[in-house]
């Protein structure tokens, strides 16, 4: 008997059968960091042409972009900067220059 558990059976050590690239499985590592944003830029139509349209804000210091905004993103986004810029917010989570989530939240 041993102290330790076993090793799932799907472990791609114990199969013997298995490739190079699925014996070797790492999570990739990514900084998120979290600001507010003070400006925005939405693209109507993408540019260039052929390119994706995209939702840019301005976050500590530099713009950083979210591709393919739904339109509830988008409304929301428009009303915390132009109808409710006194009592709402946009809080970015991003890695470079690439938005991961953002909120709208009250101040």
């Amino acid at each position: 008997m041993t102290d330790s558990p076993p090793e799932s059976a799907t472990s791609p050590r114990e199969s013997s059968g298995a490739t190079e690239s699925q014996k070797t499985v790492e999570p990739r590592s990514e900084t998120v960091k979290t600001g507010s944003a003070s400006r925005y830029w939405l693209e109507l139509i993408p540019y260039p042409p052929g390119s994706t349209r995209s939702l840019w804000l301005f976050v500590n210091d530099d713009w950083r972009y979210l591709d393919n905004p739904d339109p509830d993103t988008q409304a929301s986004v428009q009303n915390a900067f132009c109808e409710c810029s006194g009592r709402l917010e946009v809080l970015v989570w991003y890695s470079g220059d690439t938005i991961r989530g953002l909120i709208v939240k009250t101040k």
